[in-house]
């Protein structure tokens, strides 16, 4: 079994290794923790005035009206523990949607990257779930969600693993696996780079595993990953905070 013991001489001479003079690269410690991402999320809102960009949250193409009505959509999850909900996206055809077929009211059409929502008073939670990736300027939605967010709230943010396991394996078969719409990958590290350089801290950041078992071959791979290290997983959580308030979420 690999523990954290039986791998520390490992990682001391990985270290090593990329040490030298006149090197700028670093080497950080990466979080062990392995949550369910729904249950974060859905845990963090219990209660709480909550923001959700990017609500609309599946693909915009085909027939997704079974997951709606399944309960499976974030949003309707979200909606069924947050005190108060207000969903944004930029899928205005699937906003016209969800609201002329399931009385959807709370959703807005906006850009992420420009948020304003004029006369919406601040939030205790925005979650951005999935979404980082998919914006070509992650700072302006960064900044844009500052004046959303209360003192002592929490933005967060979750997305796919740079260094998942099951999708370097493709790599290896001169194949990628990436959604269409991605322009960005990250890892725990270049993503607290990127929010500490648009003014937050980073409260605690979190693994996650592919969460669902159909087809079964990829989840087997990825609960083996696991296994080995968290960090080998499907995506990423960080839960951020702006720095003038303190640093706990739990």
């Amino acid at each position: 079994m690999v523990t954290a013991a039986n791998i520390a001489p490992v990682r001391f001479m990985l270290r090593r290794a990329g040490e030298g003079p006149g090197m700028t690269t670093r080497h950080f410690d990466l979080p062990q923790r392995l949550v369910r991402r729904e249950d974060y999320l859905l845990a963090h809102c219990a209660g709480q005035r909550v923001l959700h960009v990017g609500c609309v949250d599946f693909s915009t193409t085909g027939d997704w009206s079974p997951g709606v009505v399944a309960g499976t959509w974030l949003h309707g999850r979200l909606q069924a523990v947050a005190a108060e909900l207000v969903g944004v996206d930029n899928a205005a055809a699937a906003i016209d949607r969800l609201r002329a077929q399931f009385g959807s009211s709370d959703l807005h059409l906006a850009d992420a990257q420009r948020l304003a929502l004029p006369g919406i008073e601040p939030f205790d939670v925005i979650v951005a779930a999935e979404l980082i990736e998919h914006l070509p300027s992650p700072g302006a939605f960064l900044a844009a969600a500052q004046p959303l967010l209360r003192p002592a709230g929490l933005l967060l943010v979750t997305t796919t693993n740079a260094y998942c396991l099951r999708r370097l394996l493709r790599v290896a078969t001169g194949v990628e696996s990436v959604h269409e719409d991605h322009v960005a990958y990250y890892s725990h590290r270049t993503l607290a780079r990127l929010v500490e350089l648009s003014g937050y801290a980073v409260v605690e950041q979190l693994n996650y595993r592919l969460p669902n078992r159909r087809p079964l071959l990829p989840y087997l791979v990825e609960a083996l990953a696991c296994t080995f290290s968290p960090n080998l997983g499907e995506g990423i959580i960080a839960a951020l905070r702006l720095p003038a308030t303190p640093a706990r979420c739990c």
